[in-house]
């Protein structure tokens, strides 16, 4: 913004507006644009942003009905500052629609001065009344304002004349320049193009002479001159490219100051615009007005006989200007347009004659035929040549007619190849003399024709010895056959024998192969089958498939070819299937069915080679279409679930019914937790095939997130009886062993635990084993990975947003644990392309990204995630809270009631607060952990790797620095933002942040809850819950605005068993409350009722 100091006697916020320092800021004509805007009501709207810096937004109508908004800030320190949108604005010069802007706000909307007998918010709430007023009587004088600044602002339309010329390089290129003139009653020479050009770019003004100055806000051009001007400052910016050739060796030098290069590709979108405007070309003749002609260019050739042989005389070569580049060729003061190639070719014929005395070709009379048929052929398409009646009598160019005769003999394939005219026969295989050959004729051959032919030819192996023209390798032969023969097509004749007829003879075998899948078994079966041959042929032919031949040679030797479709989709299916794998028992094999899978999205469709069968078909469809089966949602849950949480709960339903695993990998916030307890409850009461009863679930998960999962059970599912197996080994050892845990439906434990108790579970059969986080398992080597993969379960699922988070090794080790086999081996998995990655893996991934089910979410997600207070920090927690329910009662009882010791017990529920996220917070020397802080930094991990960008809000600065302690600690990249950063600071940070430097950004609540616009995050953090819930939102509004193109998950941490989660209860019971719990920069309990700091103290 610019600055203007304004600091008087009366201090910050309090001074007049100067209009002779508003004058100062803009030159003359710009302050009486500006003071005309102001007094015409073209200042549409003005808005105060901010009581504590006075800050105004402004809309300015310009011309063309044109918006601009204005800023204008008065800083604490009494700088004035402003900016605007339009092109005229500069850093140190004020433009019209801020000098108009700042005329409107001294005149009757000044900046806060002392208000003693109203106060700010009375101000503040008559001056947006008066705005919404006069924004009305705007609008009502908008068209007449228009006018008005029509007709006292017409621009005069400047005449405008374009010279161009050539001028030449060191390297003797010739290019195309341009000079101008300009004026009104008298045109005026532009001396310097590049330097007007640059002021017209700038819109500022330059002067011409006494009596002429160049000002844009007087002077136009027409539409074309316009266009015209445009252009030229395109080649101006150009110019680097063509500084090397910008030398000049005559008297036109292009480092005259008046003239500019003009490149080809902006020569080419000159033109329709040089037809409508004033155009002079200079020459040697001369200057006069540009003609461009599209006619027959101005220059000819002759072919005659010339004594034993013959010539061809050129003229008018030499007295043309040829620019291929430009497509134009200067000739007698007139520029012919021509294509670029053809001119480039000219061009070239014109430099062989450079160092020749003149334009005369001699040509001898063994050199005559080719050049006819080469040379004067292609001359015709860009000049005119004559032929003298003695040479063209002579031509002739009859048909041709291209043999090739093909004979078996023994082992070999012979060949010849002759190019028939009439009566000529020219043998080229070997290339041997012409039979019939007539001196009395010029023969035009078709060499086009002929050159295609043998270029086919001479891909073929051929031999040759002396004599014969041979192939003799059975690979060369079907070759040539097969693929070169069929390529020749219309081009050639061919003539051959009853013995290569016979091995040519088309083949009708039609080989099919099935798949299906045993329904009872769940192996596909796979079969083989080729009518008419026997099985030992079958069989023999399918070693050629798995060899990657070509062909196969049937016992009559004629040659099969495996290349047809159907042959290529069984070769397909081989390699899919790893045929060197499977064992073949005859014409069938047998393997899981896991390996079909993969198969389906490639045959499924038109196969000609490969048929699936009906019970594979319906395995697949129900997998892509999990609801086929109808399985019944829990009648609880069902009005809970979203429409593609129901899909969700039904693919894991099919799946299971498949006995088959899978990764629910939808987007962090789309509820993995509530699909996944839709299912454990709808397989709670079925008993399982091995022990004819229900047998438990077991969930594993990250230590932090256990009792969220125990909450969420609780919450959709309470029926379903849960242990969570934490605590120490004598606690856990103690759950393990109770007979009542023999009647448990889940059991939750985390992955450093499941380590531990190993030994136990894997005595025990689950039901199903869900792995939340399953990135945990990635490194198939880890000793967790070693504990998940010896678990007993019947289905297994894994949950996780992040599959795959730096290499596919990692899906492999999860699928691993949930589905062995589907990819084999770790080797053979990683002799996989990604793509067969991805089609093998596809029926057993469901993911969905927020910007999937965008009709089903809204734009901004909350959700609560709880933590558990570390041992030593709810060894505090209770013994401070003992404390302060005592004092409480005692305070609200005996020493003057609530109304008197409201602070303190805010302070005291402060206190509770800051247990919650770290006690060292108020208590020093504290040297344990927090739970919640663990928890963000888990987090943080997670969100990192899944490619989020984080906004943490902290109402605590000192919890701020202690995260800021531990992200140092991880070289984790972050910006920090609290109420010392100052504003410009703030500003360069966000810009920042949203251009997508670093990912994560630390914000304290009060100093960035408002103002800031961060749309490059998309996952807010609050880390501690503050008394007024508006004051959250505001947070999680610096990334969920206008602008923000993904939904926004924002995660309220709440340490659980707290007074945080009766904090969060009386926030959402109390939602017409929230303005006034705790007004925008207060701390105070005026809307808490006695009755609720009774209930935030008695039920914790």
């Amino acid at each position: 913004m610019t600055g203007l100091s304004f600091i008087g006697s009366k201090g910050v916020n309090e001074f007049v507006f100067d209009k002779q320092k508003i004058r100062e800021m803009s030159d003359d004509a710009t302050y009486l644009r500006g003071e005309a805007y102001f007094r015409s009501g073209q200042v549409l709207a003005v808005r105060m942003e901010s009581d504590s810096e006075a800050s105004y937004k402004a809309v300015v109508k310009g011309a063309n009905n044109e918006k601009y908004e204005v800023e204008v800030e008065i800083g604490r320190d009494g700088e004035l500052r402003a900016s605007c949108g339009c092109e005229a604005y500069a850093p140190l010069s004020y433009c019209k629609h801020i000098v108009a802007v700042l005329l409107k706000l001294g005149e009757g909307e000044r900046l806060p001065a002392e208000e003693e007998e109203m106060s700010g918010k009375d101000v503040h709430l008559t001056k947006q009344v008066i705005f919404l007023f006069d924004r009305a009587l705007s609008r009502r004088t908008e068209a007449s304002m228009q006018a008005l600044e029509d007709e006292t602002w017409d621009k005069r339309t400047l005449a405008t004349e374009f010279g161009f010329k050539l001028v030449r390089s060191f390297g003797g290129r010739t290019m195309m320049a341009v000079s101008m003139k300009i004026g009104l009653s008298r045109m005026y020479v532009v001396q310097k193009i590049k330097e007007f050009l640059k002021h017209v770019e700038s819109g500022t003004q330059m002067a011409f002479a006494k009596h002429f100055s160049y000002d844009p806000s007087e002077h136009s051009f027409n539409e074309h001159d316009e266009a015209l001007i445009g252009l030229l400052k395109e080649a101006m910016h150009a110019e680097e490219t063509y500084k090397d050739l910008l030398h000049s060796l005559s008297s036109y030098s292009y480092r005259e100051e008046r003239i500019l290069a003009v490149p080809p590709a902006v020569w080419e979108r000159m033109l329709p615009h040089l037809v409508h405007t004033n155009v002079s070309f200079e020459d040697k003749l001369g200057v006069h007005r540009m003609e461009l002609v599209d006619g027959e260019l101005p220059v000819a050739a002759r072919l005659d006989k010339a004594g034993s042989g013959y010539q061809l005389v050129f003229e008018g070569l030499n007295d043309i200007v040829l620019l291929d580049e430009y497509g134009v060729a200067v000739s007698g003061g007139l520029l012919f347009r021509a294509d670029s190639e053809r001119l480039g070719r000219l061009a070239e014929l014109q430099e062989l004659f450079r160092y020749e005395s003149g334009t005369r070709l001699f040509i001898s009379p063994e050199q005559i035929e080719p050049f006819i048929d080469r040379v004067v052929r292609e001359l015709k398409t860009m000049i005119r040549v004559d032929i003298s009646p003695h040479i063209a009598d002579r031509i002739v160019s009859p048909p041709l007619n291209a043999r090739l005769y093909l004979e078996l003999e023994e082992d070999r394939l012979l060949a010849r190849l002759e190019y028939v005219y009439d009566d000529i026969v020219i043998s080229p295989l070997p290339q041997k003399a012409i039979k019939n050959a007539r001196e009395d004729v010029l023969l035009m051959r078709d060499l086009d024709r002929e050159h295609r032919i043998m270029a086919l030819i001479e891909r073929a192996a051929f031999k040759f010895n002396g004599k014969d023209v041979y192939l003799d390798q059975e690979d060369d032969m079907y070759d040539f056959l097969y693929d070169i023969l069929p390529q020749l097509g219309d081009d050639v004749d061919v003539y051959a024998t009853d013995a290569v007829r016979a091995v040519m003879r088309e083949v009708e075998y039609e080989p099919r192969a099935r798949l299906d899948v045993d329904v009872g078994t769940n192996w596909l079966e796979v079969s083989f089958d080729m009518e008419g041959l026997e099985e030992e042929d079958v069989r023999s032919l399918m070693r050629n498939l798995q060899e990657k031949r070509k062909y196969y040679r049937l016992p009559d030797g004629r040659f099969l070819s495996l290349e047809q479709p159907s042959f290529r989709d069984i070769s397909r299916l081989f390699e899919d299937l790893d045929f060197h794998r499977s064992e073949m028992n005859g014409t069938r094999m047998r393997m899981p069915a896991v390996r079909g899978f993969q198969l389906m999205d490639r045959f499924s469709g038109a196969s000609r080679g490969v048929q699936v069968g009906k019970s594979l078909r319906q395995l697949w469809d129900n997998l892509r279409h999990p609801d086929n089966l109808d399985f019944k949602i829990p009648s609880e849950l069902e009005p809970t679930l979203r429409d593609y949480q129901k899909f969700g709960f039904h693919w894991l339903k099919t799946l299971s019914h498949y006995r088959l695993g899978g990764i629910l990998a939808d987007d962090m916030g789309l509820g993995k937790t509530i699909q996944s307890i839709a299912y454990i409850v709808s397989e709670a009461a079925v008993p399982t095939e091995e022990s004819g009863a229900p047998s438990p679930v077991l969930i594993v998960c990250p230590a932090s997130l256990i009792y969220n999962w125990e909450r969420e059970i609780k919450r959709f599912a309470p029926e379903l009886r849960t242990i969570v197996a934490a605590g120490d080994p004598q606690e856990r050892g103690g759950l393990m062993d109770d007979e009542g845990s023999r009647e448990t439906d889940v059991w939750i434990t985390s992955y450093p635990l499941l380590r531990r108790d190993i030994d136990w579970y894997e005595k025990r059969t689950f039901r199903a084993l869900f792995l939340d986080e399953a990135q945990a398992i990635k490194n198939y080597a880890s000793l967790t990975a070693h504990a998940v993969r010896r678990l007993q379960a019947g289905q297994r699922f894994a949950l996780t947003g992040t599959p795959i988070e730096n290499s596919l090794d990692e899906l492999w080790s999860i699928f691993e644990a949930i589905f062995p086999g589907l990819f084999g081996s770790r080797k053979s998995f990683n002799e996989l392309s990604r793509d067969e990655v991805a089609r093998m893996a596809r029926p057993f991934i469901l993911r969905r990204l927020k910007s999937d089910v965008l009709k089903e979410l809204p734009d901004k997600i909350e959700s609560v995630q709880p933590s558990e207070l570390s041992g030593d920090q709810k060894r505090l927690y209770l013994a401070y809270l003992e404390k302060l329910q005592t004092e409480v009662v005692r305070d609200l009882s005996e020493n003057g009631g609530f109304q008197r010791n409201r602070m303190k017990i805010l302070a005291g529920l402060t206190r509770l607060r800051q247990l919650c996220c770290h006690p060292s917070l108020f208590l020093e020397g504290y040297e344990g952990s927090s739970g919640k802080l663990e928890q963000l930094l888990e987090l943080v991990e997670e969100c990192r790797s899944a490619g989020k960008r984080m906004l943490v809000f902290s109402q605590f600065t000192s919890m701020l620095d202690i995260i800021r302690q531990e992200l140092d600690g991880r070289d984790v990249p972050y910006f920090y933002l609290d109420g010392s950063t100052p504003a410009a600071r703030r500003l360069e940070m966000c810009d920042a942040f949203n251009g997508g430097e670093r990912d994560m950004f630390l914000i304290s609540l009060k100093a960035g809850g408002t103002g800031l616009n961060l749309t490059g995050a998309d996952t807010v953090v609050l880390f501690d819950l503050w008394w007024n819930p508006a004051v959250e939102q505001q947070a999680a509004d610096r990334a969920h605005r206008i602008g923000q193109k993904k939904v926004v998950q924002v995660f309220k941490l709440v340490a659980q068993g707290t007074i945080e989660e009766k904090i969060l209860q009386l926030q959402q019971r109390k939602k017409d409350l929230i303005e006034e719990i705790v007004q925008p920069g207060e701390t105070s309990l005026s809307a808490l009722t006695e009755d609720d700091i009774r209930e935030l103290l008695e039920i914790i």
